[in-house]
């Protein structure tokens, strides 16, 4: 796979706000998922310095458990805050982009309520999973 679409829009479609997540790069081999973590992206953006153009993102960092989930066998990753209960937001290179991320809320044992809207699911649960079955490339990539 050489290209792939990830999106960075607050009015996706007329409809509702949609901003990916994608595994990012971060070069800790010793941690988590093998040096990658998980960003939500906010807002892509480029600038130029002298003859040198930079792309950048705005991410969420969403950051992950020190092994997998004994039951699932999957990642678990958790939206990191600041000391002030702010999420963490860092600008990064599109170059640290390693490919979409999919993620499935830890729902717990509780029902969603009727009117509960899938757009705002990565802004409500406090932990995902990191789906590495959504595609082949994924389940490779996550070994």
């Amino acid at each position: 796979m050489y290209r792939e679409c990830i999106r960075s829009n607050p009015d996706w479609r007329g409809e509702f706000a949609r901003y990916d997540t994608v595994f990012v790069e971060t070069g800790s081999e010793g941690s988590g998922m093998a040096g990658l973590t998980i960003g939500r992206l906010l807002l892509l953006f480029s600038f130029k310095d002298g003859d040198r153009q930079y792309s950048c993102a705005l991410v969420h960092w969403m950051v992950p458990a020190d092994e997998p989930d004994p039951d699932t066998g999957m990642w678990v990753v958790r939206p990191e805050y600041e000391g002030n209960g702010r999420r963490t937001l860092a600008i990064i290179n599109l170059a640290c982009i390693a490919r979409a991320a999919h993620l499935i809320p830890v729902y717990g044992s509780m029902f969603l309520p009727e009117d509960f809207h899938f757009s705002s699911a990565l802004d409500v649960f406090r932990a995902y999973f990191v789906n590495p079955y959504v595609d082949h490339h994924s389940h490779e990539f996550l070994k």
